[in-house]
């Protein structure tokens, strides 16, 4: 009896070891495969292109194509787990739908050119009072019902504009409470541990952007105008940046016509476990660390 629970133990701990090294054997993966990604493109006339992401093996790929429609197609071990998606195809159904609510609704006839006058007056009072911000969060999380698509799409639209209004208005505030806080911002940049954290901050920001950035691409650009000396001021503007990026772009000026063509590759990788590892070293940091604790308040 005890050589049996003995060998049952066993194969349970055998069983949970290879679980384990199933379990590390994923997670180092997602730490340290790349996902790869790539993508082409070309303008001459007409759009088109196309981009993916696969990781290990295309065991996973997404893959985005452009020609007149937008196409997603996902594929797992090769196999195709959902019909390619149309994209664009959808997002103008969905137009034609609100369109076709829009032409329904008719409005109601108005009896006489007064009438008309104080409908529209009462129309523009109400505009203040859209801009207004929404007092009742209780009713923001309610969820309501309209009566027609019309309905809802102006309910987004003007909602879009206030979130617009104070936005603008969180910039402004923004800029007024660094002008009002220079002193402050002043003594926060001459401090050495800051100094110190921002060196850090930009030394790390470089390593994950040219870890991010893709490490091959090719393209070519022709560009010309009616006017000979516009061609010639682009031109110029893009000599400031070409030195940088010239051994992989061509910039192929044409005076004597306007013309726009342009195409291109590129390809790269990312690794979970370099941008991981990039974000400790800055979380190591422990003036980083009361930085970020006062930005997430």
């Amino acid at each position: 009896m005890l050589h049996i629970i003995l060998l049952i133990l066993k194969i349970l701990g055998l069983i949970l070891l290879v679980i384990l090294g199933l379990l590390l054997a994923v997670l180092l993966a997602v730490l340290f495969v790349p996902v790869r990604y790539h993508g082409s493109g070309s303008y001459y006339e007409k759009g088109r292109g196309s981009a993916g992401v696969s990781w290990l093996l295309h065991i996973l790929s997404i893959r985005f194509r452009y020609d007149e429609d937008l196409t997603m197609t996902v594929r797992l071990f090769g196999f195709r787990i959902m019909k390619p998606k149309k994209l664009d195809r959808e997002l103008e159904e969905a137009e034609d739908i609100l369109v076709q609510a829009m032409e329904r609704i008719e409005p109601e006839p108005l009896k006489d050119a007064k009438e008309a006058k104080e409908k529209v007056q009462s129309e523009i009072k109400k505009l203040p009072e859209i801009f207004e911000p929404i007092k009742d969060e209780e009713k923001i999380k309610k969820p309501f019902f309209l009566t027609s698509l019309w309905e809802k799409g102006k309910k987004r639209i003007l909602r879009f504009f206030t979130k617009l209004k104070f936005f603008f208005r969180r910039v402004c505030d923004t800029l007024k409470t660094v002008k009002e806080k220079k002193d402050e911002i002043f003594s926060w940049i001459s401090s050495k541990e800051n100094q110190k954290t921002v060196k850090l901050f930009l030394k790390q920001g470089k390593k994950l952007i040219r870890h991010i950035l893709p490490v091959k691409g090719k393209g070519s650009i022709t560009f010309g105008f009616d006017d000979p000396y516009l061609t010639g001021q682009v031109l110029m503007y893009s000599s400031v940046i070409y030195p940088f990026v010239h051994k992989h772009l061509d910039l192929y000026p044409m005076f004597d016509q306007a013309i726009f063509q342009a195409e291109g590759t590129f390809r790269g990788r990312i690794r979970i476990g370099t941008a991981l590892l990039i974000g400790s070293r800055m979380l190591m940091d422990k003036n980083f660390r009361m930085m970020l604790r006062k930005w997430l308040r």
